[in-house]
């Protein structure tokens, strides 16, 4: 219910004797947010790419929090485990209280949960609304925050790309030795002022040449300066950038929400133009783009030419190359082969209960034609030298319910069209239902939005999620995802059906422990082949995977105990898989020194029964190892603040396997039954 104003007193006269109890300061290493983006990964089993550029975002946003006398809905929105309903609630308790007394204040907004301000205070702070920025440009650079990043990463054992071999032999075969160095290398730069950023990223993967006769420096770079609230231009982006506009069915290139964020929130997960300093050689373009801002009403205009990785030749594009990889002969002779054009604009209007959206998008291939194998599968991919896309995307709410949605067609007149309606009847219960149609023949080439599937079109499906809170101390997260695909997938000759549900309860009797226990299951479909006459067919195959862990965190001290557990079957024999983890954080000054360490004992039958087990990592990188057979992980991570403006950090990380003498394959094989990576990063900040 709503705090009046004479009321505000005494509760925060409250609040400051509970939260002596919980350790009120925002503890400078909160990891709610990590957690979160943990439990994304692990339920909805995403991209990884997905996952650390969001990580990625969420670390740079820690290290230069909002402050929430002067936030703008546009800053709340880009942290995703907020919902549409909670920024309302929020943007009006702060319009009606300002200015605050202390940040748990945000205790008294209506539907925010603990466990959600927990993941929101590392992105907040309270500073001084009188406060007005000087617009005399020596003194943004004064006051703006400078920040380099070295980061190298090594396997200490050789692997079979950087085996010595005879001249002969590398001529003979080039393609089975590496070109490069054994190591990782990567370098970030960046400038942080109130209304001015920029920054520059270049780095090298393992396997790549960095100084040799064949190549000069490192092998990919990155730059952008961004420049915001110059009058009507709200927003410039020059050099790398990102887009993310409506539902994603035209445009997105960020991080698209899981089915385990659509409980939080229905909807993008963000929106809009965004810089791209990160290292991560996909997902943005290279060029301009701007947003032009009067009253209500917005316009963003964009442009980018870019040279892709493809499998083309001087007419024909085959297929693309995303990995970012350029370690062997054939991976360089795909770099940059296709230059790809885009350009277009988005117009939206948006008030306090409304938001209209038009996005139109145009790209062409530098002359060539997409067109990919003649594989039934591949009937309905686009094959064009130029493409097209528009979407219209619409928003309702109110203070108990949110609807979003968006509707688009292609140059061929094929449609998709995605709708989501959150409710919250009250404030301890939320419930969402999402409704997605994708024709089959629906293309869009930067589309990426909620599905079952890796891309947009053909599919079909029905989500219902519910997040209950029936005590304080208790939270029930569930959803069911029923999903059918009309028309032939890879790996799937026929039209395919199946089911995707989750439960997941988790109980805080203390604001220092936390016990979580989630249940998982998926039914899909998929190709076999019958044992008697050797003729394929689709038939199904179930996973269930089962997760509880406990989580402890003192002012020094956090400690993690996870149990996973993993069940596949598809018919032949079934596989079933299981690990036990425990990890540790000791941090006695926690703004200068921090240790965090873990172990996991894993034991699978194979592949399809493997686990995902997160690990902490040095700053902006996310890492969550796929363990398989039976084996033994240990890591310690290290975070030292040497100076005021230097920190270290170093990671160590060592798998003993029981079941094997020759660790992964191909040019990545090594022999023996261990695998240990050491990785540092140096951060000054000035």
């Amino acid at each position: 219910m709503n705090i009046e104003l004479p009321m505000k007193p005494i509760l925060t006269l409250a609040l400051a004797l509970t939260t002596a109890v919980l350790t009120a300061q925002p503890h400078p290493d909160n990891t709610a947010w990590m957690q979160y983006i943990e439990e994304l990964a692990a339920s909805d089993e995403r991209d990884e790419n997905d996952a650390e550029q969001l990580f990625d975002e969420l670390s740079h946003l820690s290290n230069h929090p909002f402050n929430l006398h002067a936030v703008a809905k546009k800053d709340l929105e880009r942290l995703p485990f907020l919902s549409d309903i909670q920024i309302e609630n929020l943007l009006h308790y702060l319009h009606k209280y300002s200015p605050l007394v202390d940040i748990y204040e945000l205790k008294n907004v209506e539907t925010l949960d603990m466990q959600t301000i927990a993941r929101l205070l590392p992105f907040v702070c309270i500073g001084n609304s009188a406060e007005s920025p000087d617009p005399r440009r020596n003194n943004i650079f004064r006051r703006g925050k400078r920040e380099i990043m070295i980061r190298s990463d090594y396997t200490l054992q050789q692997k079979a790309g950087y085996r010595i071999a005879a001249p002969e032999e590398i001529a003979a075969h080039p393609n089975k030795h590496y070109l490069g160095e054994p190591y990782y290398l990567s370098l970030r730069y960046g400038f942080n002022a109130q209304d001015i950023q920029w920054g520059f990223a270049a780095e090298k993967d393992a396997g790549e040449p960095f100084w040799n006769s064949r190549h000069k420096g490192f092998d990919h770079y990155a730059f952008n300066v961004n420049l915001k609230n110059r009058g009507m231009l709200d927003n410039l982006h020059i050099g790398d950038y990102r887009l993310s506009f409506g539902q994603g069915l035209v445009m997105n290139t960020n991080f698209s929400p899981g089915k385990m964020a659509l409980i939080t929130r229905a909807g993008q997960a963000s929106e809009g133009i965004k810089r791209h300093a990160s290292t991560n050689e996909t997902g943005f373009f290279r060029g301009i783009a701007a947003v032009l801002k009067f009253n209500h009403l917005q316009l963003a205009l964009f442009y980018s030419h870019r040279k892709r990785d493809a499998n083309a030749d001087s007419a024909v594009i085959r297929s693309f190359k995303t990995d970012g990889y350029h370690r062997i002969p054939s991976d360089v002779d795909k770099r940059g082969t296709v230059a790809v054009n885009m350009g277009g604009a988005r117009v939206s209007r948006e008030n306090e209960s409304l938001k209209l959206g038009l996005t139109v998008v145009y790209y062409t291939f530098g002359g060539k034609r997409f067109n990919p194998d003649p594989k039934p599968y591949l009937l309905f991919r686009m094959r064009e030298k130029n493409h097209f896309n528009a979407g219209a995307d619409y928003g309702f709410k109110t203070k108990r319910l949110s609807f979003t949605g968006e509707t688009a067609v292609d140059a061929a007149g094929k449609w998709a069209t995605v709708n989501n309606l959150a409710l919250n009847p009250a404030a301890a219960v939320g419930l969402t239902f999402s409704y997605r149609n994708y024709a089959r023949d629906y293309n869009a080439f930067y589309a990426k939005a909620f599905s079952e599937a890796s891309g947009v079109g053909n599919e079909t499906g029905f989500y219902a999620g519910v997040k209950l809170q029936p005590f304080s101390s208790w939270e029930l997260s569930a959803y069911v995802d029923c999903f059918r695909f009309p028309w032939l997938r890879y790996g799937v000759d026929a039209p395919s059906s199946g089911v995707d549900g989750l439960a997941q309860i988790a109980y805080q009797p203390r604001e220092n422990l936390q016990l979580q226990l989630r249940y998982k299951y998926r039914e899909k479909e998929k190709n076999a082949v019958d044992e008697n006459d050797n003729r394929r067919h689709v038939s199904p195959y179930r996973q269930q995977r089962g997760q509880f862990r406990i989580d402890y965190f003192s002012d020094a001290w956090a400690l993690k105990m996870q149990a996973d557990y993993h069940f596949y079957a598809d018919g032949s024999p079934s596989e079933t898989g299981w690990a036990l983890t425990q990890t540790v954080g000791f941090a006695p000054d926690p703004s200068a020194f921090r240790i965090d360490g873990g172990a996991s004992y894993f034991h699978t039958d194979g592949w399809n029964s493997r686990i995902n087990i997160y690990e902490k990592h040095v700053l902006y990188a996310f890492y969550y190892p796929v363990l398989y057979g039976a084996g033994l992980r240990f890591h310690a991570l290290v975070k030292w603040k040497i100076a005021a403006s230097l920190t270290v950090y170093f990671k160590a990380a060592h798998t003993r396997y029981f079941d094997r003498d020759v660790i992964s394959s191909g040019l990545e094989e090594i022999r023996g039954r261990d695998k240990t990576d050491v990785c540092c990063l140096l951060r000054c900040v000035f």
